[in-house]
């Protein structure tokens, strides 16, 4: 549903001043070849870079463009539609921007020296939280740290992780080592790049999302001094206030790329279904009633996405507290997760079997959507949440099968 699409129309605000028309087109131009080549455009971060994206949720007065939550997902609904792969890599850098302005303005700190640094020079935040032992929790960590004197040693590996490459800080989750008297504590800290002991293995080799350069951060006895720790918490728990905006944040933003994945593989999609004849009919495809079903139904379930993105956008804009809107962030992810591949799908069977070419656009943006389904917090521990929220029972964003957390902790 491209932006020319009346349907569309009044759900989101125009940001071609954030992010202008013609950077787009070129971004969508450098897209096919990083998916063939399965690297990160680079011709596409460097625009970026150029254009100043990096400092999209940074406020004006750090050096930033000062766009709010509903205008960075209005932008991620852009670049999603151009490069998804990039796009997707770009979600997890405003994941942690977008946190540290959400927390200066509850509780102003140094957290505005980082968003000056990445505004004025266009620097990348990698987000260092998924790993795929974690059963889709956000709360937790396998890479294990050992206390030194005057920080933590840490080695080991964390991947998927989009810009490992290419960040310039990342923001670094990882876990203590529980001794007699400390418990473990999860903790995140904001580190350069080029950090000894710092280096990436290339190991992205998938389906889709080829572009998104999400390979494997190595760490070899890596020292992060404790100045650079900026939070402490207890594994698995999911009240901290910037822990539950960050999630906010990324289930809005995530959910933004994907649908302007879903609009141009509708644009797409209406371009062959408008030169597809079905010949003993003499019509176009996009003439016959039940194609025009076909696109309406999904269409109209797409439509219910966009609408639910952009209305938490403005909630969480509004200053309501992320913690009122997690259920809902959530329940808008895993709803996101059925409706955009389903609609894909729908959208390449209308089209026949010219969708299935690799040739095709369509098959590519087919690809790509499936991704949406691994984005942690994943779909399990995700419906688990939601259905002891809705059930009146305890509740946390951690695999539990048998609760023995929950039941300690008591409450809603």
């Amino acid at each position: 549903m491209q932006d020319k699409i009346a349907i569309t129309d009044g759900i989101w605000p125009n940001v071609d001043h954030l992010l202008a028309p013609e950077v787009v087109a070129q971004l969508a131009a450098q897209a096919a070849e990083a998916d063939r080549e399965g690297r990160m455009s680079e011709t596409g971060l460097a625009l970026l870079r150029e254009h100043k994206w990096p400092g999209l949720a940074v406020p004006t007065k750090f050096g930033g463009l000062g766009a709010n939550l509903l205008e960075c997902c209005a932008v991620q609904r852009k670049l999603g539609g151009a490069d998804p792969g990039l796009s997707i890599a770009c979600t997890m850098h405003l994941g942690s921007v977008g946190v540290w302005n959400e927390h200066y303005v509850k509780q102003p700190d140094m957290t505005w020296v980082f968003m000056e640094a990445v505004a004025k020079r266009s620097l990348i935040v990698a987000s260092a939280v998924a790993e795929p032992s974690l059963g889709g929790s956000v709360n937790r960590s396998t890479l294990r740290a050992r206390r030194v004197e005057g920080g933590w040693e840490v080695t080991g590996r964390k991947g998927p992780l989009s810009f490992a490459a290419s960040a310039d800080l990342i923001t670094l989750q990882f876990q203590s080592e529980p001794d007699g008297e400390t418990p473990s504590k999860v903790l995140v800290a904001l580190v350069p790049r080029s950090l000894p002991g710092i280096s990436s293995e290339r190991s992205w080799n998938t389906m889709g999302m080829r572009g998104s350069g999400s390979d494997t951060l190595v760490l070899e006895h890596c020292m992060i001094p404790d100045p650079m720790v900026v939070f402490q918490g207890e594994p698995g728990a999911a009240a901290d206030g910037d822990l539950v905006a960050g999630i906010v944040w990324f289930c809005l933003v995530i959910t933004s790329s994907y649908l302007g994945l879903a609009e141009t593989a509708l644009g797409v999609t209406r371009e062959t279904l408008g030169r597809s004849r079905i010949a003993h009919l003499d019509a176009a495809r996009a003439e016959l009633p039940s194609f025009q079903a076909i696109v309406g139904q999904h269409a109209a379930a797409l439509l219910t996405l966009e609408s639910a993105c952009a209305g938490l956008a403005r909630a969480m804009d509004a200053k309501q507290d992320p913690q009122g809107l997690l259920a809902a962030a959530l329940g808008l992810k895993q709803h996101a997760i059925r409706v955009v591949p389903e609609a894909l799908g729908a959208f390449a069977e209308a089209c026949g079997g010219i969708a299935y070419a690799r040739s095709s656009t369509l098959e590519r943006l087919w690809r790509d959507a499936q991704a949406i389904r691994f984005h942690p917090p994943t779909p399990v521990p995700v419906a688990q949440y939601l259905g002891r929220r809705a059930l009146g029972m305890a509740a946390a964003l951690d695999l539990d099968e048998a609760a023995p957390g929950l039941r300690e902790r008591g409450g809603a």
